[in-house]
């Protein structure tokens, strides 16, 4: 019997459906399906009733979920306190990514994490905010990029940028939708996310402020996905403006000017990990990042305004 199992067991168990269980584990539908048959038939006893609603525990389930969670959890106490003893930061550090590499600067966080602490290994998973959350909070996640609002009590946080969200639309529908007109946006089919990414909560405030009933014809929890699906003319979506505006996508997607918001992208661990080696080693190099580019763009500003300034009065020739 593997902790990964038992892990797999309590995520089942939680959602009650294989697909979430699936996407809070970063892994496939088949592979935790796998993992929960094999636990089973170690054990000799069946955990879950299988039906069209979803994966409910058994009573011999039931009887050994809070057994497994003290397991699980006393391996993850145990983990770290060998961590805390350790004179190197070192161990595994499971980063929780929730967007592009390049927005979230990852290959150079990982650069200089490596060059500082060459002893620490990093298994690199991929979800939407919501579920880069929820892992942090139960532990399975060490830090992670995250947009929107924390609603989870013991995860500390820290505000990195603002993301610009506005609508994604075919760049072959950009004339009939040059007028910001929602009516028209309500005939067009949508391409909805998670309902645990951030993106998803916006659209939603969209219906609400707008008596907006949008047609939902494919949902999509990759955000790379998601754009090519409508750079194929396949439907309209919510996403960063920095997404849309990516090199692969110029002259196929479009940004709308019906709706514009920011969400901010922020850094997030649990509180109470706060001082484990590793997490505040990768905090330190994020912040440290965000800082440093932060204070160029301000300085490049301030060139930009002092060569203007610097300019010589008289007719301007264009």
């Amino acid at each position: 019997m593997e902790l990964y199992q038992l892990r797999t067991f309590l995520t089942i168990a939680e959602e009650g459906n294989l697909t979430r269980a699936a996407e809070k584990l970063f892994t496939s539908q088949p592979a935790v399906s796998a993992q929960v048959k094999q636990l089973e038939e170690e054990l000799g006893v069946k955990l879950f009733e299988r039906s069209a609603r979803g994966m409910a525990l058994t009573r011999e389930g039931k009887m050994l979920q809070e057994k497994a969670r003290r397991i699980v959890e006393a391996a993850r106490d145990f983990k770290h306190s060998a961590e805390s003893l350790r004179e190197t930061v070192s161990g595994e550090l499971v980063f929780g990514l929730n967007n592009r590499p390049e927005v979230l600067k990852i290959v150079e966080v990982l650069g200089a994490l490596t060059s500082e602490h060459p002893e620490l290994n990093y298994d690199l998973v991929n979800g939407s905010s919501g579920t880069i959350l929820e892992g942090i909070d139960d532990g399975s996640i060490s830090i992670g990029f995250f947009e929107g609002v924390c609603e989870f009590p013991r995860i500390e946080s820290h505000v990195l940028e603002p993301i610009e969200l506005c609508i994604a639309a075919p760049a072959a529908w950009a004339r009939e939708l040059s007028s910001p007109d929602w009516k028209v946006l309500e005939t067009k089919p949508w391409i909805f996310v998670s309902r645990a990414c951030s993106y998803f909560r916006a659209i939603e405030s969209i219906c609400s402020d707008q008596g907006l009933k949008l047609q939902q014809r494919f949902r999509v929890d990759e955000c790379l996905t998601v754009l090519n699906l409508v750079a194929e003319g396949l439907g309209l979506t919510l996403a960063a403006r920095n997404h849309i505006e990516a090199p692969e996508f110029q002259g196929r997607i479009i940004a709308l000017p019906h709706f514009q918001t920011t969400v901010n992208l922020s850094i997030g661990y649990l509180r109470e990990n706060a001082d484990r080696p590793a997490v505040a080693a990768a905090r330190d190099v994020v912040l440290g990042l965000w800082k440093n580019d932060l204070a160029a763009r301000d300085s490049s500003v301030t060139r930009g305004r002092g060569i203007r300034a610097a300019r010589p009065k008289g007719r301007s020739h264009r």
